[in-house]
This record gives structure tokens, C-alpha cells and sequence, in this order.
């Protein structure tokens, strides 16, 4: 429970051992203010006991507590005194219920619904009442009551706290909206918040992610971006986008075109023929995985064991695999930026190959094979690739 107690230091103050009680029995999403002033236009200011909201259910829950010198013999509706068994009558508190009922419901109506529940209709709003006398107790006799609740114990009154529906429920907002409601709500009872409530109800600070997950993520999503552009490349209808014509450059001025002609051919050194460059054996074997035949059978494998929704980290492991062991991607391996592109391609909604497979995708990989008592290994000349020894 959320105690928000009263800001008047001269109200009345509700016994440490109920609170405590209370708190025992009733959970945080239960807001209970305590020592109530209510000051409503058009009512006379009411002094209310308790006013109880149960933030899940969006219910109000007024509860008036008396205590009197002997046992209540006799509980009745509005209009009668109750009856103790010492044979004395007492004011009847269904009455004075009551009469604080329409002082709260006019409060809420006025200050708190227009703010935070704006598209509802403020009559909407409609707290349930309720008493509590600890003389109430298996002797007392009650008569029918029509819109009230007596209770003679603490845990009546949780009960009720717990159980009371709405057709109409006030459910506050996620995030900021819950604190503003439990501030407004203190500002019209004359209540306080202490910081510990106010810790509670805050929205919890966004979570910071680890530098290093984050890195390796970003490391994943620019290789499967790289390997997305080669296959955009490698498709039939890809044409290059021609460049634009340069401007025509200004002629120079006579004395700057002397200084800028070529020097006769006796005094030109020839300047040796640039050595051609071999073709790594690492750049042949990445066109080779990447090349159409190679990619669709990768493809396949993905595609085949990674669903479109509500994929999880065993799909993937089992998309890998099957790769890894395939006889047609025997020789060329498993190139881990490609096999990232294509598993995040299938991943929809909140759901990242980051969060799916944390850390670095080739360790990953290394792992689920080691896992499966397959003994792989990273390619020597390309360490994008990922295959089995021998």
C-alpha cells in the first residue's frame, strides 16, 4: 500500500499498527489518503477518514472509521441511530458517509477527471462507501443496507479495497501519467508524498546498454547492410547511375598555358607501368559466397528454420547449423555477415539478431557449433567466414 498521509498537521493521524496493518495486507498499487479535508463549491467541507484507490482496477473506495465504548448490537441503514449492547444509541456513520460521498465525488469529478481522463464522462466517476468499526464483530446484527459496506475487521476492508469493480474503471496511464494522477489526487485531498512513494510511482529510468553489445551490434548491422548492398549489386536489373558532366573549364591565360605545357620528349622520364595487382585467394572465395547459387542455398536454410515471427535464439542456432554442415556450402563456408543479413531480414517487431544472438555474431556462431560437438573454425585468409575444420 501507498500511504499519502494528511498535509494538516493538526488532523486527526490513524494509528501506527492499523497503517502498518494495512501495509501488510494491501499491495503498492493500492493508494490509501489519510485525514482528508475535501473542500467542494457548493458542498460543506468534509473531513474524511480514508479514501482508498485501487489503481488497477480504478476504483474509489470511501471508508469512514469509528470507534465507540461498547460493541455495536445493532447496524442499520440510513435514517436509524445504531444500537450498542450497553443499550445506547449512536449517530448512525452510514449517514455521515453519506453526506462526505457526494463532498469527494463532486472533488473528483471537478479536479481530477478533466485532467486525466478527459474523453470520459466526468459523472462517471462514482466512489463506492464504506465503514469500519473494530466494535463491529460476529454479535451485530445488521440490517440490509443498501449503498454501504460495514466492516468490523482490517481485512473487511482490504477485501472490499481488492474485490470492488467499476463498470466505468479510472485506470491511470503508463509512464509519467500515474505520478501526475497520485499528485493531483494529493493536491485535492490535502495530502503529502513522500519521496519513497514518489520513487515508486516514477517511471523507471531508461536502461543504458552495455557499450560492447552495442558496438558488436553495430559491427553486425553495417556487415549485413554491406552484404544487402552486394546482392542489390549482383541483381539482373541493378544499373550504375551515370555521372554527371563536368562543367567546361576555363581557358587559361597565355602565360599560365606556357607554364603549364608538357616538357618536350627528351626530357620526359618515363614512369614505370603499375604492377598488376593478383587476386587474393580471401576475395575470390567471398564472391564465390556471395554469388546467387551460394547465397539462395544459405537462403534456403534460413528461411527454412527461422520463422517470420516469434523467432527466438534456437532457430537461428538451428538455421546455422544446418548450413554450416551443408555439403554445398562445404567448401566456400558460411560467411557470418551474410547469414546475419539474412536471419535479420526475417526478424520482425522488437525482436534484433543483437538481442537474439548477444555479443559478437562470430563468436556466437563458434560457440553454437562447439556446443554441438562440431569442430568449426574461422577461415585463416578471411575472417568473415566461418567453416568446419578439415
Amino acid at each position: 500500500m501507498l500511504h499519502f498521509p494528511s498535509k494538516n498537521t493538526a488532523a486527526h493521524t490513524a494509528s501506527p499498527a492499523d497503517v502498518a496493518q494495512l501495509h501488510r495486507t494491501l499491495d503498492d498499487h493500492v493508494w490509501a489518503f489519510s485525514n482528508c479535508r475535501v473542500d467542494t463549491p457548493g458542498c460543506p467541507v468534509a473531513e474524511v477518514d480514508w479514501l482508498f484507490f485501487n489503481s488497477v482496477k480504478g476504483t474509489f473506495i470511501l471508508n469512514e472509521w469509528k470507534r465507540y465504548p461498547a460493541a455495536v448490537a445493532l447496524v442499520r441503514d440510513t435514517g436509524e441511530p445504531w444500537i450498542l449492547t450497553n443499550g445506547s444509541e449512536v449517530s448512525n456513520p452510514v449517514e455521515q458517509v453519506s453526506r462526505q460521498l457526494e463532498a469527494v465525488r463532486r472533488a473528483l469529478q471537478l479536479k481530477m477527471a478533466p485532467l486525466h481522463f478527459p474523453t470520459r464522462d466526468p459523472y462517471e466517476v462514482n466512489p463506492y462507501p464504506s465503514v469500519y468499526s473494530p466494535q463491529v464483530g460476529p454479535a451485530t446484527r445488521k440490517e440490509r443496507l443498501r449503498y454501504c459496506a460495514v466492516h468490523g475487521s482490517l481485512e473487511g476492508i482490504a477485501e472490499t479495497v481488492e474485490e470492488r469493480w467499476s463498470p466505468t474503471p479510472h485506470v491511470p496511464a503508463e509512464g509519467t501519467g500515474t505520478l501526475q494522477l497520485a499528485e493531483t489526487l494529493a493536491e485535492v485531498f490535502r495530502c503529502s508524498i513522500s519521496s519513497t512513494v514518489r520513487r515508486k510511482l516514477a517511471p523507471p529510468p531508461p536502461e543504458r546498454p552495455d557499450p560492447a553489445a552495442r558496438i558488436a551490434a553495430i559491427h553486425r548491422e553495417m556487415a549485413a547492410l554491406h552484404c544487402e548492398l552486394a546482392s542489390l549489386l549482383e541483381s539482373p536489373g541493378f544499373q550504375a547511375t551515370p555521372v554527371a558532366a563536368m562543367p567546361a573549364a576555363v581557358p587559361p591565360s597565355p602565360r599560365a598555358a606556357k607554364a603549364l605545357a608538357p616538357a618536350p620528349p627528351s626530357a620526359r622520364v618515363p614512369a614505370p607501368a603499375p604492377a598488376p595487382i593478383p587476386a587474393s585467394p580471401s576475395s575470390t572465395r567471398i564472391r564465390s559466397v556471395t554469388a546467387p547459387a551460394k547465397k539462395g542455398h544459405l537462403q534456403h536454410h534460413v528461411a527454412k528454420h527461422v520463422p517470420l515471427s516469434k523467432a527466438t535464439a534456437q532457430h537461428i542456432r538451428v538455421a546455422f547449423l544446418a548450413a554450416l554442415q551443408d555439403g554445398q556450402l562445404r567448401h566456400s563456408g558460411v560467411h557470418i555477415g551474410l547469414f546475419g543479413s539474412l536471419v535479420g531480414q526475417r526478424l520482425k517487431g522488437d525482436s534484433s539478431l543483437a538481442d537474439l544472438a548477444p555479443g559478437s555474431l562470430r563468436k556466437w556462431c563458434l560457440a553454437q557449433a562447439a556446443a554441438a560437438g562440431i569442430a568449426a573454425s574461422i577461415d585463416t585468409l578471411d575472417p568473415s567466414i566461418v567453416r568446419i575444420k578439415g
